[in-house]
Formats: structure tokens, C-alpha cells, sequence
């Protein structure tokens, strides 16, 4: 399988949702948005296609219309294959007149949270292999699960999960913790988290193309929960897998790469998915109250430049300094504070953003997008040591000294310099940025326009 996608119509307050996954690439894609905007409706959509009666057994027959329908189109190599599941008013549920490859069948697997989850219904098949379980321990007929052992006991800091054993019977994997005098724990009687763990671990092992898991910080702590994805990037890497998943945690958000994070929307009952920084999901996701003044920038470098030239200026309003991840998200997320009120009246909200874009037509003659002083700090700060305003480094010292490579036509070098000059204690940031600003007049109106912004308070 090389790509999937789903196109649903008309089913409960969902007028359209489209998705589609890249299967020829490894990795995690993670879907987060606020409730009610299709996350579940999204993931049931994708079960239905390997359990055509999903929707029957957890959703009530009142969220279709007539023309209520799911499309699914998957391709393997040069192969494009459709399913095309619509309302059926006899059986008052979705229908597919035909079946689905069996190749797909086994390459797709969808975990829904509480109670609808599959692990929840393995309960009875562990349970009736019990007796083989006993057996297999009493002659030692296990072996030792290294990996999944190692990935247990770093998830939850512990070595609790030594002893555990896995057992094969009529080509299942079963999982045991063994205790003295042949007595166990069965995988079924752990923790519900340490269950749903080990269940999603056999899946990978099994080389599923697509693992989709609504909910996945259900029965996990914090620390669980972000070890746990870390484990899973890794493994969805060895065994060539895409994992699909939704979350509601911070902790877990934060951790993520930002090309792996994906902002669901809901307007108008049509569902999008865009890729979006971790901050920009915080920000509308948990907000930020009980501020006078908000101020949304590019990223931490400029929020602490700003940080630095307000340190001295009288300020009355209470305001906080925002850094939402690139240009566009920044200033999409002031416009949707417009609309929407994420922090306070639009008055009281500003975008700051590097003098680079200053040149783009979209935020020209904007009253409320400033411009820093410098096209890029990092990049200020460079040609300033090059003019060798922080002392003289000869390029064997800045090699073998500070293990950097001195390339100025290296995208990262001027990050390289910055990083030097704070690790080894050479400059501070703040001094740093008292020399950037030195003379500059630019800097004094870039000072006066955020001073100004911020005592003008709205109230």
C-alpha cells in the first residue's frame, strides 16, 4: 500500500471530511483538535473499512442522511482500488455492495478508546488460551522478549518487566510476567495502559502499513505517554509502519516534531487538516487568559530580543510574548483571533515578525504586524563577529577549541556561532543583543512601536 484516503459525506454534523495519508513513508501523523470536530468520526471512518459494521455497534442510526457515504481510495505500486460505502435505509446503516481486498484487510488496523477499542475484545481469547499459557510455563516453553521488555521498563523507569515471557500458541503471541512457583500475570492483568502498550507492539511486529489510534494518552501518565510515541517513532522507522493517532495531551503535543502535527478544524461541517506548530496548537487549543496584551511572534529568538529592549520600559498593561513557529502561522493565528477571540479584542493583539518579511505583500501597511530591527537575529549576530566585535577566532581555535567548521555559505553556521558564544560562556544573550543594538535607530522605533502597543491597554 502506497497511499491512503477517505472522503466522508453527510454522516452526523460532518458535511465533508477528506483525508489522506502518505503510506510510502514511515513515521507518526498526529491529529489534534478540540472536541466535536471529527477526530473520532475520522478514525471510525477508517475501522469501517475492515469492519464494515463500525458505525452499527458504536454509533445510533439517527447520524445518517440519504445521501450519508464514505469513498475510500487506496493504491499498491500502480494499482488504484475504490470503495464506495453508502446508506443503505433497509438496514437503516452504511453498505458495501462487494469485498475488500484481503491485502488491505490485514494492513489496516484502528484502535478506538474505551469501550470500543479491539484490545477490549481479546478479554475472552486470552482468557480461553489460559490453560496453554499454564502449560507452556510449566515446561518453560517461552522465550524472552528483549525489545518489548526494554521498551516497558524504559516507558515506565522501572524493571518490573523483567521476568516477562512471551508464548506462542496456533501462531498468537501471548504475554506473561513470571512469578515463583510457576505462578504469572497474564498480559490481560496488567495495567490497562501496559495492556494497550503491548497490544499495539504486536500489531507493529505484525508490519501493519497503517496503525490508526484514536485517543492515545487514554491510560497513560504524562511521562508514559511521551516515552511511549518516542518508542514509536522508532519502531514505526524499523518496521516500515505509518502510525495515525489523536491526542488531547500537552505534554505528548510538545514532543512531537512539527512535521508530524496536524491542526483539525471544523467550519461550516467541513473538516481540515493542516500542518501547524506546537505552539499555535497550544495557543488555540488551551489559550491564554487574564492578559492585557498579547504579542505573537516567529519564534523564541525574536521573544527574547523583544524581552531584552522592554526590560527597561515602564509598562502598565500586563502582556505576554508568544512564539507561534513561522510567518504564516503566526499571522493566521492573529486573523483567527479576529474571528474567534483566542486571547482578547483584536485591538489588544500584535504580530511581530523578522524584517525579511517586511517585503511580502500580505503584511505590508498592517497596523498590527511589526517588524524587527534585523533580517534574521542569528544572522545579525554573525556579520558582527565576522567584523570581529567579539573577539578575534582563528579558524583552527573555532575547529578544534569549539568543534565549529567555519562555512559561511552553510545554512547553519551562523546558528553555530550563536550557540558557541553562549555555551562557552563568551558572550551572554543579552549582551549579545545590547551589541546588535548598539546605534541603530531602527531599533529605537522598533522599541517605541512595541512601548506604544502595550500602554495603549484595551479595557
Amino acid at each position: 500500500m502506497n497511499s491512503f484516503s477517505i472522503l466522508i459525506k453527510d454522516i452526523q454534523h460532518i458535511k465533508e471530511l477528506a483525508f489522506s495519508l502518505d503510506l510510502s513513508q514511515s513515521g507518526l501523523h498526529v491529529i489534534i483538535g478540540k472536541n466535536g470536530v471529527g477526530k473520532t468520526m475520522l478514525f471510525k471512518g477508517i475501522q469501517n473499512l475492515v469492519t464494515s459494521n463500525t458505525f452499527a455497534k458504536t454509533s445510533n442510526k439517527y447520524i445518517y442522511k440519504e445521501s450519508s457515504s464514505i469513498q475510500y481510495t487506496i493504491t499498491k505500486d500502480t494499482l488504484t482500488q475504490d470503495y464506495q460505502f453508502v446508506y443503505n435505509k433497509q438496514i437503516e446503516t452504511l453498505d458495501f455492495k462487494g469485498e475488500v481486498s484481503e491485502d488491505i484487510l490485514k494492513n489496516i488496523y484502528v484502535e478506538l478508546p474505551i469501550p470500543f477499542g479491539a484490545r477490549f475484545r481479546q478479554f475472552q481469547k486470552i482468557g480461553e488460551a489460559d490453560r496453554e499459557i499454564r502449560l507452556n510455563i510449566i515446561s518453560q516453553n517461552y522465550k524472552k522478549p528483549t525489545s518489548l521488555i526494554d521498551m516497558l521498563n524504559y516507558i515506565y523507569d522501572t524493571n518490573r518487566f523483567d521476568n516477562l515471557k512471551e508464548i506462542r500458541i496456533k501462531k498468537e503471541k501471548y504475554y506473561v510476567i513470571v512469578l515463583e512457583n510457576d505462578y504469572y500475570i497474564r498480559e490481560d492483568y496488567l495495567s490497562s495502559g501496559e495492556y494497550f502498550i503491548i497490544n499495539i507492539y504486536k500489531l507493529i511486529q505484525k508490519k501493519c502499513k497503517l496503525i490508526a489510534i484514536d485517543e492515545i494518552d487514554i491510560s497513560l501518565d504524562a511521562m508514559a505517554q511521551v516515552r511511549f510515541v518516542e518508542k514509536l517513532r522508532e519502531l514505526s522507522h524499523e518496521y516500515n509502519t505509518k502510525l495515525l493517532f489523536s491526542t488531547h495531551s500537552l505534554a505528548l503535543i510538545k514532543t512531537l516534531d512539527e512535521n508530524e502535527l496536524y491542526y483539525m478544524e471544523l467550519n461550516n461541517g467541513i473538516c481540515s487538516f493542516e500542518n501547524k506548530s506546537y505552539n499555535y496548537i497550544k495557543s488555540l487549543l488551551y489559550g491564554f487568559q487574564d492578559y492585557d496584551k498579547y504579542i505573537l511572534t516567529e519564534d523564541e529568538m525574536l521573544k527574547a530580543y523583544m524581552e531584552y529592549i522592554l526590560k527597561d520600559v515602564d509598562i502598565f498593561a500586563k502582556y505576554i510574548i508568544l512564539p507561534i513557529g513561522g510567518a504564516s502561522n503566526t499571522v493566521s493565528l492573529m486573523n483567527i483571533n479576529r474571528d474567534k477571540k483566542v486571547f482578547e479584542e483584536q485591538e489588544n493583539v500584535c504580530t511581530v515578525l523578522d524584517r525579511d518579511m517586511k517585503k511580502k505583500s500580505a503584511y505590508k501597511n498592517k497596523h498590527d504586524i511589526f517588524f524587527s530591527p534585523f533580517q534574521d537575529i542569528e544572522d545579525e549576530c554573525l556579520e558582527i563577529f565576522n567584523k570581529g566585535e567579539f573577539g578575534i577566532f582563528p579558524e583552527q581555535e573555532l575547529k578544534e577549541k569549539y568543534n565549529v567548521q567555519r562555512d559561511p555559505t552553510h545554512k547553519d553556521y551562523s546558528k553555530s556561532i550563536w550557540k558557541m558564544l553562549l555555551k562557552h560562556k563568551i558572550k551572554t544573550k543579552y549582551e549579545i543583543f545590547e551589541i546588535l543594538s548598539n546605534n541603530r535607530e531602527e531599533v529605537e522605533i522598533f522599541k517605541k512601536q512595541l512601548s506604544d502597543f502595550l500602554n495603549n491597554t484595551y479595557r
